[in-house]
């Protein structure tokens, strides 16, 4: 018999969040500790995190990664601050070195 997480998921789009967040979690040890860790970064404010669920298609928990800026980039002239959300640091700093030249 197959295992639950060798089988292809059909019609994932169609679960509610709840029912998608707990087979995600199934994939894991300890199901219910991934549950509550992947709650823990949703937002507190209902209808902020309504806002956030929409964004992208499938979610399941919210994801803060750093916000960094790269400053004079330089666009028909016009000197710009660019901001970059991004766990890269490197392409923020490459981005901010080429923007020099």
């Amino acid at each position: 018999m197959k295992r639950k997480r060798d089988i292809i998921i059909k019609g994932f789009s169609k679960l509610l969040k709840e029912e998608k967040l707990k087979l995600v979690a199934e994939y894991f040890e300890n199901p219910g500790e991934v549950v509550s860790l992947l709650k823990s970064f949703w937002h507190t404010d209902e209808s902020q995190q309504k806002l956030f669920d929409e964004f992208s298609e499938n979610t399941i928990t919210n994801f803060y990664i750093p916000y960094g800026i790269s400053p004079n980039v330089i666009i028909n002239g016009r000197t710009y601050i660019v901001p970059m959300v991004i766990e890269e640091s490197s392409v923020v700093a490459a981005a901010s070195a080429a923007a020099k030249f």
